[in-house]
C-alpha cells in the first residue's frame, strides 16, 4: 500500500474504503488497521456512524472499541436516532477536527434516507473534498455510491428487474458499489445495474475484503476476498429494455476483472493492473 498512501499532502481529495462486511475485527484487522493508518494512525480522530444498522448504539459501541485498540488518538461515535438529527449543527462539529468517517453497515437506504440531503450528508462529501478519509463497510460501502443499489436479487445471471437502484451519497460517480459480493451470490444484479448505465462501473467487494481508491482514483484490494469489477465501457449488445419483467437479459462485450489482496485498478483509463513487485 505504500503508493497509495505515499505524499498525502499532495491532493484534496480524500481516500474512499469501500469494505464489503464482515470484516475482521478480533485478529490481524488487516483492512481496519489500514483505514486507521489512512486517517492518521495514532493522530487518527475518527467519527463512526453506525445509522444504517438496526443495532446502532451496540454496533457504534463495538467499532469505537476496535478502532480505540488499533491506536486512534480519538473515536467518536454519532448516533442519529431521527433525520432532523442530521441537520443539527451541533451533530456536525464531530466532524469538524475528523481525520477519518467510517459508515458501518446495516441497510443503506436507511442510512440514505437520514443523510441524504441534510447538513451532515453535504459536510460527509465535503470532508472527502478537503482530504479526509472515509471508509463504509457493507452498507455504508454501498451508499457511497451516486447511484446506488438499493437492494436486489442473487444469481449469476443477470435479469430484467433484478436490481433497484436509488441515489446515493455521491462520494464516487464513477463506480456502482455492491457488498458481501461472492458470499451473496452478487454478480447477476451488478452486472444488471451496469447494463442500465455501461458508463458506470460495477465493483463488487466480497466479505473482508476492501478496495481502496486514492486521490488520483488508483485503487487497490486488500483482505481475505476479491473485488470483481464490471466493466460496460465497451458494450456491444443488450436487450435490457426489450425483455420482459424477470426475463433473463443478454449483454455483449462486458468485462470482467477479479482481482485480489495487492492487486490493483486504474479508474481513469479503466485498466487492471498486478500488484507491485515487492508484494508477489
Amino acid at each position: 500500500m505504500d503508493s497509495l498512501i505515499a505524499n498525502p499532502d499532495l491532493h484534496q481529495r480524500g481516500y474512499l474504503m469501500p469494505i464489503g462486511g464482515a470484516e475482521d475485527k478480533t485478529a490481524r484487522m488487516v483492512i481496519l488497521n489500514q483505514f486507521v493508518d489512512l486517517c492518521g494512525g495514532k493522530q487518527a480522530r475518527l467519527v463512526v456512524i453506525p445509522t444504517a444498522s438496526a443495532f446502532a448504539v451496540e454496533t457504534g459501541a463495538r467499532y469505537c472499541d476496535v478502532f480505540g485498540g488499533l491506536g486512534a488518538a480519538n473515536v467518536h461515535c454519532l448516533d442519529l436516532k431521527e433525520r432532523q438529527q442530521a441537520n443539527n449543527p451541533k451533530e456536525i462539529e464531530a466532524l469538524e477536527d475528523a481525520t477519518g468517517i467510517f459508515m458501518t453497515g446495516g441497510d443503506q437506504v436507511k442510512l440514505v434516507s437520514f443523510l441524504g440531503g441534510t447538513l451532515l450528508g453535504r459536510k460527509i462529501s465535503s470532508s472527502l473534498a478537503q482530504g479526509k478519509t472515509i471508509g463504509g463497510t457493507s452498507a455504508g460501502a454501498s451508499a457511497m455510491s451516486q447511484h446506488m443499489i438499493a437492494f436486489g436479487r442473487s444469481g449469476a445471471a443477470p435479469s430484467q428487474r433484478m436490481v433497484h437502484l436509488a441515489p446515493g451519497l455521491g462520494l464516487t460517480e464513477r463506480v456502482i458499489i455492491d457488498q458481501h459480493f461472492r458470499q451473496r451470490d452478487r454478480l447477476g444484479r451488478l452486472m444488471t445495474a451496469v447494463a442500465l448505465n455501461p458508463a458506470m462501473l460495477g465493483m463488487g467487494v466480497d466479505e473482508d475484503t476492501a478496495l481502496v481508491i486514492n486521490p488520483d482514483n488508483q485503487c487497490e484490494v486488500v483482505g481475505s476476498g476479491s473485488v470483481t469489477v464490471v466493466d460496460g465501457g465497451d458494450l456491444q449488445h443488450t436487450d435490457i429494455h426489450a425483455v420482459k419483467r424477470h426475463d433473463p437479459i443478454a449483454v455483449l462485450g462486458v468485462k470482467v476483472h477479479v482481482l485480489t489482496h495487492g492487486y490493483r485498478y486504474d479508474l481513469n483509463t479503466r485498466q487492471p493492473m498486478p500488484p507491485r513487485q515487492n508484494l508477489l
